[in-house]
């Protein structure tokens, strides 16, 4: 009998086990430093981020960290980790961004917050990297990034940089329930966000967390925490999230439906060498 032919088999293959297709990557942003404070919200909160930014992934992160602050919260709630500091630019190369190795990466908070790790010039080392970053993301590699504070550029290592403005309160936090990242009160956020789609903020952003003071610039609610769910990047521009990947397998009756199928095919090769 004449073998079925390869190309058949693997779409048969294809079709019963799910086909994969392209992937993309979550990001998470707060003005909050849950770095630096490291109170019981803070926590709560960095948790959820890094494990939204991380999709399921069991990888280790890489972290961009000047000083100790997010390497020790980071030991903290359990999550392995590589580091390396931003400030030496030979050490930030474009072979760090890779998803074979890390699940996400995840910048520590600008030094302007008052106490805060990182400098403008390891921000921008990191940066440099646009397009290995952009490829991360693209191939499913996770975002985080906490307080910009004063650096007007913090946010710059984002495909799309958000743009931080000004500070804001200590309290009046909220959560929306999005990604599940709760909201931390006690601790003040150094940055607001502009609402997505507006001044330049992508529109594919989503708002985790407000304030219900603002700060005068940007009116309540403000935006304290976006989220990307599962975006890419063309060009710089954070695009439309990528279709999920299939999932399930097919019922009883479309297994049967398939087997028929590629059996019909075997009886017709037959009997056409007949």
């Amino acid at each position: 009998m004449k073998k079925v032919s390869t190309a058949v088999v693997c779409a048969f293959t294809l079709m019963i086990c799910g086909g994969s297709v392209a992937t993309a990557g979550n990001i998470a942003l707060t003005g909050h430093d849950d770095d630096f404070h490291q109170s019981v919200d803070a926590k709560a909160q960095a948790l959820a981020m890094i494990t939204f930014a991380r999709s399921g992934s069991a990888l280790p992160v890489l972290s961009f960290d000047a000083g100790s602050q997010l390497t020790t919260l980071l030991t903290t709630l359990g999550i392995a980790f590589t580091n390396v500091n931003p400030n030496t630019a030979a050490s930030v190369t474009d072979a760090l961004f890779n998803t074979a190795t890390f699940s996400a990466f995840i910048v520590a908070s600008d030094s302007s917050c008052g106490g805060c790790d990182n400098s403008p010039a390891g921000e921008a080392n990191i940066a440099a990297h646009a397009t290995a970053i952009g490829n991360f993301l693209n191939a499913g590699g996770g975002i985080v990034g906490f307080a910009g504070a004063n650096s007007p550029n913090y946010y710059a290592f984002v495909p799309q940089t958000a743009t931080s403005v000004g500070g804001a309160e200590s309290n009046g936090y909220s959560a929306t329930g999005i990604a599940g990242i709760p909201a931390v009160n006690g601790d003040a956020t150094h940055n607001l966000f502009w609402n997505p789609g507006t001044h330049g903020e992508s529109a594919f952003f989503q708002i985790a967390e407000v304030n219900s003071f603002g700060n005068g610039t940007v009116p309540a609610p403000a935006a304290t925490t976006l989220v990307c769910v599962g975006c890419t990047v063309t060009g710089g521009v954070i695009g439309a999230p990528a279709p999920p990947p299939a999932t399930g397998a097919p019922e009883p009756s479309t297994y049967l439906f398939l087997a028929s199928g590629v059996l019909g095919m075997v009886g017709f090769r037959r009997l056409r060498r007949s």
